[in-house]
């Protein structure tokens, strides 16, 4: 419409490139060249300031591309849970954050609440194969959390957790979250906002003395091109926020993807980890661990 054909011939080929079955683009390109036979115009014989359009927006495609890539998410987030106090904010964080990435360009967000195991088991499941055809792939849990013997677990919302042995069998395995991602290309994300106090603790009844029930979650080491972000760092506990609002972490977390000029992956979260401790008063420091290439960088937004 703008009879900028030139432009819009590139817009179309670029659509096709990343979906092939978009549709109408390849009907638009036989359109936008008739028009310029029309007029007898073509892209050597453009304006210098049309070219140059054209030139800077190529550039900009290549590099939105090389920088993103297909990502995709899995968003969880845990509130009623049946024999522990319901948590004020997950579903809150979770829909934020759902709703945050779809706007930065993922191709594929889930979002889920109020997972049993047996449904946090088969949401990793169908997500796994998702994840190997992509460049990036993100997992997002807010929730009840527990270390026990140096191992992370996600707790879903029927776990009673009466023995410490029964964590093995009523939780997920935060490994099992990264097995789920193990296939993507470039960029491994586990976000955990679950170090909350565990209402279990008190009722517990201890069988397993070897085994150390901790406060807040353990250190992670996991393989390279994968980041883990706390919410808390290892040993500590998070706060899930009041009322309406969202947890510290999420906010912070929220703001930074949304900033600009955007932030390389790495620094955005040490700008959260600052975000979260002034909003707590030093009370609560996220905490990210992982080794990722020092030869690449990664953007939410470009």
């Amino acid at each position: 419409n703008k009879k900028e054909y030139d432009i819009a011939i590139l817009d179309y080929k670029e659509a096709l490139r990343i979906d092939p079955n978009v549709k109408n683009a390849a009907a638009n390109i036989e359109l936008a060249l008739a028009e310029k036979a029309k007029q007898g115009s073509s892209v050597a014989s453009a304006p210098v300031q049309q070219q140059q359009q054209v030139v800077v927006q190529q550039q900009q495609q290549a590099v939105t591309s090389a920088s993103s890539g297909k990502r995709v998410a899995l968003v969880i987030g845990n509130t009623r849970y049946k024999y522990a106090p319901m948590l004020e904010n997950p579903k809150n964080d979770a829909a934020l954050l759902g709703s945050t990435l779809r706007e930065t360009g993922f191709q594929s967000v889930t979002v889920k609440y109020d997972l049993t195991r047996e449904q946090m088991i088969q949401a990793l499941k169908d997500f796994a194969p998702i994840a190997d055809s992509a460049d990036w792939a993100v997992i997002y849990f807010s929730g009840h959390g527990v270390e026990f013997g140096g191992s992370n677990y996600m707790i879903p919302i029927d776990a009673s957790l009466k023995a410490d042995r029964d964590i093995q069998l009523e939780t997920i395995n935060v490994g099992q979250v990264l097995n789920a991602i193990e296939g993507a290309n470039r960029l491994r994300l586990v976000i955990l906002d679950m170090c909350r106090s565990n209402p279990f603790v008190n009722s517990m009844r201890r069988t397993m003395a070897s085994r150390s029930l901790g406060r807040g979650l353990a250190r992670i080491e996991p393989e390279k091109g994968t980041l883990v972000a706390y919410a808390a760092k290892h040993g500590a506990e998070a706060m899930d926020g009041t009322g309406s609002n969202n947890s510290p972490f999420l906010e912070a977390l929220v703001k930074r993807i949304k900033q600009t000029p955007p932030q390389e992956v790495r620094r955005l979260f040490d700008l959260v980890r600052d975000d979260v401790l002034v909003a707590t008063q030093k009370k609560q420091q996220p905490y990210s661990y992982g080794s990722l290439s020092g030869s690449e960088d990664f953007f939410f937004t470009r």
